[in-house]
Formats: C-alpha cells, structure tokens, sequence
C-alpha cells in the first residue's frame, strides 16, 4: 500500500514540482515584484519580530542571556511550527480545491501533500537562514544542527500521513479547514514555540507536554541545542508513523470514490 504510494510520487516528481511552481505564482500573481515577495514577506516578518522582542522589549530567556537568545529561542520554535501550521491549514481543501482538475483527469491526489509542503516550506527556509546567521552570531551555533535531515524526515511523513487522511475528511466536512485553523491558532499558545521551562513554570509546562505538537518543536530544538528528550522523540515518531499508516490505509481505500463526492 505504502509502497505504492511512494512510487507514485516518485514517478509524479515532475509534476509536484511544477504544481509547486504554479502555486508559488499563483500566491503573487499581478504583484509587482511577483515570486520575490514569497521570500521578500517572511523575511521583513521575521526580522521585525526579532527586533521587536530582542530591543524593543527586550525580552530575555536569563540574567545572562544575549540580546538575540530569545529571538533565536522563538525562531527554532516557530520553523517547525510554520510549516505544520501551513501544511495541516492547507490539507482539508487540498483535493476540493483542485476539484476540477481531479474530475477531467486521473491526478495523483498522493502527491498533493508534497506540493503544499514545497509551497509552505518557503517561509519556513527563510526562517532557518535568519535563525542560522543569529545562532551564529550569539554563538548558540551548535555541531548537531547537522542531523536536522532527522527531525525533518519525521516531520515529512507526519504531515503527508495526516494530510492523505485530512484531504479525504475535507471533502465530507467542508467546514473542516476552518476548524483546524482555529485549533492550531489556539494551540500555538499551548506549545514551546515562544515559552519555555523557566519562564512558565513546572505546572504550566506539564500542560504544554500535553500537547502532541509540542513535542516536534522540542525535537527539533534538541536538534539545535544538542540536547536529548527520548519521550518527545519517541512521541514525535509514534505520532509520524501512525499517521503515515492511517493515512496511507484511508486514501487507498476512498481513490476511487472521490468523484461520486466532488
């Protein structure tokens, strides 16, 4: 089952990328500076919120923290964030809003998920460099950022799984992208990406471990700092294979009636 799903995208490499491309452009078509603002906007946010909350509030993680430690804190916080963000917004309309193309030919609605990944990755990257120059500069830059293929090969096939079993559930449930925004714009604020230990407390931070989200930012911030969580790791992988194996199972099985409900 899985097999066949990957070598469909495989074989539809081509084709994800170009639809890729066709949504990149189709995000800015008419702008002026057209594709460049796709790198142009997540940078000017980025770097405004850094500023903000390293001079303009000055915002510090200790006593002894430098002036960028908490700007890079929230940083490696929000890349993972953003893009499970974009991904899991996205994945309820991926089939629906591509409708009349599935309809008039065989598409491989598999491999949507890559081509929304590829599209909200994009700020994400930009994030990173910012991040990487800011690490780099406090010198918070560690050796292990090398194995950040490992927490990113995980996250991948976290959101493809639940982006297969999302993109079916959307097509029953139209207002289901709307739920989901609202859910994760809430739990952002049950996560690490802008709190940590010290500055909630040990209550507090039991409450955010609740949160399964929580512990792929943490996994990827171990990635960063060096550090280990063996429970948020084994988490983040439990949660990145059952959702594949589920999601997988439910669009193999719901392919060939997706026309008789769009």
């Amino acid at each position: 089952m899985l097999r066949n799903m990957f070598y469909s995208m495989v074989e539809n490499r081509e084709l994800v990328w170009e639809m890729a491309i066709r949504d990149i452009k189709q995000l800015n078509k008419g702008a002026f500076l057209g594709m460049l603002w796709t790198v142009l906007g997540p940078l000017v946010q980025v770097a405004a919120y850094v500023i903000v909350v390293s001079f303009v509030f000055k915002s510090r993680l200790g006593d002894n923290s430098g002036p960028f430690d908490y700007g890079v804190y929230v940083l490696s916080g929000m890349i993972p964030w953003q893009i499970m963000n974009k991904s899991l917004m996205e994945a309820p309309s991926l089939i629906r809003s591509r409708m009349e193309l599935v309809k008039q030919v065989i598409y491989p609605i598999e491999t949507l998920p890559i081509t929304s990944l590829i599209v909200g990755s994009i700020g994400s990257f930009v994030s990173f460099l910012i991040f990487f120059v800011l690490s780099a500069i406090s010198g918070n830059l560690n050796w292990s950022i090398l194995l950040l293929p490992v927490p990113f090969f995980f996250l991948v096939i976290f959101l493809i799984g639940t982006a297969w079993f999302f993109s079916i559930a959307g097509i029953l449930f139209k207002d289901l992208r709307e739920v989901v925004s609202v859910f994760l714009g809430l739990l952002v604020y049950l996560s690490p990406v802008i709190a940590s230990e010290t500055m909630t407390g040990e209550t507090i931070w039991k409450i955010i471990l609740c949160n399964p989200l929580a512990h792929v930012v943490i996994c990827f911030r171990d990635i960063y700092n060096a550090t280990f969580h063996p429970a948020s790791w084994g988490l983040f992988v439990g949660m990145a294979i059952t959702s594949l194996l589920l999601g997988g199972w439910v669009i193999t099985k719901t392919k060939m009636m997706i026309n008789e409900h769009i």
